[in-house]
């Protein structure tokens, strides 16, 4: 099985390129990085088809008119993942929670004002910790 971790990162910001592990618990870690909301919805739409184990999302700031526009959009796409996720944001303000009132909520929420690279690792740490669970 997979874990998935979607970065989102806006395209006028610099990219993610923190080393990130091969495998969490077992599992393999695959990283998609998205660099608007209609792109994020397009990841999540994916994670669908490729059924990972666990999701992971690190969000970035938007501003209210693309949460109106898209918004819609992402929530079904949440709504419809097959796996729990876990969402990772620099400021409570950023969360997809906050915004979108999703059906089903995160199976954490990390918020990490330190920096992404410190919420990926705590991240991956309850990734591995509820798989570790699961599989017994």
């Amino acid at each position: 099985m997979t874990i998935l971790l979607i970065r989102h990162t806006p395209s006028n910001a610099v990219p993610d390129a923190s080393p990130l592990p091969a495998r969490v618990a077992g599992h393999r870690l695959a990283c998609r990085d998205c660099n608007s909301l209609p792109a994020l919805v397009r990841c999540l739409q994916r994670a669908q088809r490729s059924r990972p184990a666990l999701v992971l999302i690190a969000t970035a700031a938007v501003d209210a008119p693309q949460w109106a526009r898209y918004g819609q959009a992402l929530r079904t796409a949440l709504e419809d993942l097959p796996a729990p996720y876990i969402e990772m944001a620099s400021n409570d303000d950023d969360a997809l929670d906050e915004h979108l009132h999703p059906q089903h909520a995160p199976a954490a929420r990390v918020v990490c004002s330190s920096g992404r690279q410190d919420a990926c690792r705590l991240s991956l740490a309850i990734a591995a910790h509820r798989l570790q669970t699961v599989e017994g």
